[in-house]
């Protein structure tokens, strides 16, 4: 579980950015998110997460109205939970900061925020998609349908970031994934504990400038590795049953 952070005002939502040296992106990141939330009438607070980074994103997010927190555990997971512990509104949000999520998307996902403890932005559902490489696209789909099989999860995007929880779910949880694995033990965890979970069709286009620092062939061993952990946390809940047959019901396009 994450401590309740304290009292920052009245907002009603955090959007989490995990950064590392993505100055120019993130530069033109958050002033996007900045004016969609304006346009929404959303009080927010925008919570970049700095790696640390050396090419100045911690000074380019706090120029550009950002609050910047230093992540001290390892990873993209550790970038996640440092996030969560700080984030004080009803609704969390998380998104890349490659640009390969675009702020505008967050319109659909906030519209849609009361139908679910977890939003997903979603490619594999109809009417989404990804402008990625042959090869990529081919490792994504097939590690994600290899974990919904074993995990026998009925959500098509397992390892899409771009997501919008209640943070009153995210509480419940005790994470120990620091990697990107992290993404699949929130859904698992979260499956387990009876969350609504809702796939939104997005199409993702991949980063606009910097380096990726998402190496394919390690991110794949890394997912088969974990899998096994998974395995065992997801046969950590009940037998099946009508519960099982209720929650199918309410993972939905």
């Amino acid at each position: 579980m994450f401590n309740q952070a304290p009292h920052m005002g009245e907002v009603n939502l955090s959007v989490i950015i995990p950064a590392l040296n993505e100055r120019e992106n993130v530069e033109r990141l958050v002033p996007a998110i900045r004016e969609v939330l304006r346009q929404l009438d959303v009080q927010a607070e925008i919570l970049v997460v700095d790696g640390p980074s050396q090419d100045g994103t911690a000074d380019a997010a706090s120029r550009a109205g950002a609050r910047v927190l230093r992540q001290q555990e390892r990873g993209y997971g550790g970038a996640l939970l440092a996030g969560f512990r700080v984030a004080s509104a009803p609704h969390v949000l998380t998104m890349d900061a490659d640009l390969s999520h675009p702020a505008n998307f967050i319109r659909d996902l906030w519209a849609r925020r009361n139908e679910a403890e977890l939003l997903i932005a979603s490619r594999y559902i109809p009417g989404g998609g990804a402008t990625v490489s042959v090869f990529r696209r081919i490792l994504s789909l097939i590690l994600n349908f290899i974990y919904r099989l074993v995990l026998s999860l009925p959500v098509r995007d397992l390892s899409s970031g771009f997501r919008l929880y209640r943070r009153d779910a995210l509480l419940q949880l005790k994470l120990e994934s620091r990697d990107f694995d992290v993404l699949e033990e929130i859904l698992v965890r979260g499956y387990n504990l009876g969350w609504r979970i809702v796939e939104i069709p997005f199409h993702y286009m991949p980063r606009e400038s910097g380096t990726s620092h998402a190496k394919l062939i390690q991110f794949g061993l890394a997912y088969v590795k974990t899998l096994f952990r998974m395995r065992r946390l997801r046969n950590a809940a009940p037998p099946p049953g009508p519960r099982d047959e209720l929650l199918r019901q309410r993972f939905k396009a």
